[in-house]
């Protein structure tokens, strides 16, 4: 009888143990539930951050860009209209290279 009750007595300890460590593995799970959220959280703010800086950064690039090319543009026109013959030469001389290209890269 002796027997049975530390059998009985150790299958207590044991389940005791085991309700315990079920405990802290459903605390454990809970904790890290909460801290990938905050972690997700951090991660997305400083996602969103780093877009907002980087929109930012394109819409100064897009305008300066865009301000070239008009500036270009308008001096091309510009060149064009006092240089008509010159403006021609160079225009036929840049179909006759690209005919050239197309022509040596067929054969």
């Amino acid at each position: 009888m002796h027997r049975n009750s530390l059998r009985k007595t150790s299958l207590e300890s044991m389940e005791a143990e085991i309700e315990s460590l079920l405990k802290s593995l459903e605390n454990l799970k809970h904790d890290a539930s909460e801290e990938s959220q905050k972690s997700v959280k951090a991660i997305r703010s400083n996602a969103e951050s780093a877009l907002r800086h980087s929109r930012s950064l394109l819409s100064d690039a897009y305008e300066e860009v865009k301000q070239r090319t008009r500036q270009t543009g308008l001096a091309t026109r510009d060149y064009a209209q006092e240089h008509p013959y010159t403006t021609a030469g160079v225009a036929i001389g840049a179909l006759g290279l690209l005919a050239a290209y197309l022509l040596c890269k067929r054969n």
